[in-house]
């Protein structure tokens, strides 16, 4: 994902319902009644969820075009001056924060059609999820743009969008300190990243999210059936459902989640990367995204989420270096295809995922303050039953 140097932002309002009280006397009798203009509030919503229904099909349809963008520049051989879609690939695992290289290996090319075969797979697994994006919607109109979440597969896109969006604004902060990032550089391997991009996502959410979170749920779960435990390691949010909220195993999980977080980040600048001390509050913020993701929804979500970040993210550069010769990290306008890509997660789906993130976590943060449920509007079962396994 290419980040400006410089991000700016504009004044928005928050978009949400607005409750409106209204006193009004009837007949000899005086009282004060409280009446909701659901007209207005629903007009709101209504704008609202047209606007970012337009963004998400926009949405897809970039990330369609990216998967075979990314094939194309692997398999052209035109993207590198010294690898090819032949050269060997090293595979790796992440045991936690420690790499494993297996005594095995593969090409390129063989390992960018595993994986992206497995990422497709996962993509029409979180469509036929639930109750699927069209009727989350339709629910969304009438119940609250919190049902937009009850679709793992918009939840998945929105959180592309935060960890797009709310990344590059904490890099432009952390930049502004002074404090060094680092990370690739036009000096870096373009078919070599491109590898990478496509590779990291499955292995770094068996190492940090699995095996830091999805064991701790499943030793949580050894004495309940089996399917209980074993779909523990796929969705955490298993482990913890039918008891009661503040149970002592919902914060073993969450402190987990938390930890893998920090590790996630932590291992981002000391575990031999390029990146510098100014990447970890990014990296740790994107992975509280992902483990939230996994805990709730399930395996493929994470990787997916972390998919969009790292290829999605870069896919079409490197496209437009393969076809036409546009240098990757250029940022030319010359080349819209890129440029989309990044118009699209800072300043549209993006910023509007991220603000929707916002506004749903502080009405959370209310809602605990204030000791009561979920407003009726807003009702939505995440992470329950049918959202995974």
């Amino acid at each position: 994902m290419a980040h400006p140097d410089e991000l700016l932002l504009p004044e928005l309002r928050l978009l949400g319902d607005r409750l409106r009280g209204e006193g009004r006397r009837t007949g000899r009798r005086k009282k004060l009644s409280m009446e909701v203009p659901t007209g207005g509030l629903r007009a709101d919503r209504t704008a609202f969820v047209v606007l970012f229904v337009v963004l998400l099909v926009f949405t897809v349809a970039l990330v369609i075009v990216s998967i075979p963008a990314g094939a194309y520049a692997v398999y052209s051989d035109r993207l590198s001056p010294t690898l090819s879609y032949n050269s060997p690939f090293m595979t790796y695992l992440w045991i936690g924060p420690a790499a494993d290289f297996p005594p095995f290996g593969t090409s390129i090319g063989v390992m960018f059609a595993l994986v992206t075969s497995i990422y497709v797979v996962f993509l029409v697994y979180s469509l036929l999820q639930s109750e699927g994006s069209i009727r989350a919607v339709s629910r969304s109109l009438q119940e609250g743009v919190s049902a937009l979440l009850s679709s793992p597969f918009i939840a998945i896109l929105i959180a592309i969008g935060v960890l797009n969006f709310g990344g590059t604004l904490i890099d432009s902060i952390v930049t502004a300190t002074g404090s060094p990032i680092g990370g690739p550089t036009s000096q870096s391997d373009p078919l070599a990243l491109l590898a990478g991009f496509a590779y990291s996502p499955l292995v770094e959410e068996l190492g940090f999210r699995v095996l830091l979170i999805g064991v701790v749920a499943f030793i949580l779960s050894i004495s309940r059936p089996w399917k209980v435990a074993l779909g523990a390691l796929w969705r955490p949010s298993k482990a913890i459902e039918g008891l009661a909220v503040g149970s002592g195993a919902s914060f073993i999980i969450w402190a987990a989640t938390g930890l893998s977080a920090v590790t996630f980040g932590a291992c981002h600048v000391v575990c031999g990367s390029t990146w510098d001390i100014g990447k970890l509050p990014e990296a740790t913020f994107g992975g509280l995204v992902l483990g939230y993701l996994y805990v709730r929804y399930g395996f493929h979500a994470a990787v997916l989420a972390h998919w969009g970040v790292d290829y999605f993210g870069s896919a079409l550069g490197f496209f437009g270096q393969a076809a036409y010769g546009i240098p990757w990290y250029s940022g030319t306008t010359e080349y819209t295809g890129q440029l989309l890509v990044d118009l699209d997660m800072l300043y549209l789906f993006g910023l509007v995922s991220f603000l929707l993130a916002v506004y749903l976590g502080l009405r959370k943060v209310v809602e605990w303050r204030s000791g009561r449920g979920p407003d009726e509007l807003d009702k939505v079962a995440v992470g329950g039953g049918g959202v995974g396994p």
